[in-house]
């Protein structure tokens, strides 16, 4: 039985719920979310004082040094949690192959991320559309990237992004389930969507209701999400939310609406 919609979280559960935004730098914010005279790393000093978490997409693209992780830490305060996108490289170019030039770059990203300690929220492993389900692939690479995950010192949480609806199996979930790997829920009018819950952790992805990327959920879909996160919290510790319709700024005010309804609050 769902419980009620205006029943707090904290009721059910002592669960951490993180909600933030894919992303923090964008230039229409300026002026609309941040002051106009914000400058540089200070966007992040803002955000955090909204939001206690954030998704950082720019690791997609480029790999940041431990020096740039640090630098997050002095920028932000203790509670603040960092998600990365793991990056297209090991992704989609090479598409998961566990060859020297991507074991380098884990080892790098595994390596460098310790700087951010319990900082660290999840790597989250974005798959293209057209990645075919090939589950012993998957499996291989699971086994080698968690191996190298749990001889770090800081563990972190790992997500996994399909964009493709053949990989919504319940052999993949099984997979996903033993490796302790979040099925990602990513929301969109373009990718399709599963709610399979898979590890001690549920990711949600906000990619926009009709536009990709350029679209506000009404109060009646981020309610509907509410209630879904209320009705998840008795199989997980963790919840991470992460608005990336970042168009007109429809990602701030979706996340700050959602917080509300949930009860979050900074500490």
């Amino acid at each position: 039985m769902k419980p009620p919609a205006t029943l707090s979280y904290k009721v059910l559960k002592k669960a951490s719920i993180y909600i933030g935004t894919s992303g923090w730098h964008y230039n229409d914010w300026i002026g609309t979310f941040y002051p106009k005279e914000i400058r540089g790393y200070d966007e992040l000093t803002y955000h955090s004082a909204h939001f206690n978490t954030v998704e950082n997409n720019s690791s997609f693209y480029r790999i940041s040094s431990e020096k740039t992780y640090k630098m997050w830490l002095r920028k932000t305060p203790p509670k603040y949690k960092f998600s990365i996108k793991l990056n297209h490289l090991i992704t989609h170019i090479h598409r998961l192959e566990l060859n020297a030039e991507t074991q380098e770059k884990i080892d790098y990203i595994l390596t460098s991320t310790q700087a951010l300690g319990d900082r660290m929220g999840a790597i989250v492993i974005q798959l293209p559309p057209s990645f075919r389900y090939d589950i012993e692939h998957l499996r291989k690479f699971l086994v080698y990237f968690k191996a190298e995950i749990k001889v770090k010192k800081y563990k972190f949480d790992v997500a996994i992004e399909f964009r493709n609806k053949y990989w919504f199996t319940k052999e993949v979930f099984n997979l996903l389930k033993k490796h302790n790997v979040a099925l990602v829920s990513g929301q969109s009018s373009r990718y399709p969507l599963s709610r399979e819950i898979t590890s001690k952790v549920a990711y949600i992805r906000m990619h926009g209701p009709q536009k990709l990327f350029a679209s506000l959920y009404s109060k009646e879909e981020l309610q509907e999400w509410a209630d879904h996160i209320r009705s998840i919290l008795p199989k997980v510790n963790k919840v991470y939310v992460y608005f990336n319709n970042d168009f007109y700024g429809y990602a701030i005010q979706n996340a700050k609406e959602l917080m509300n309804m949930l009860d979050v609050e900074l500490k």
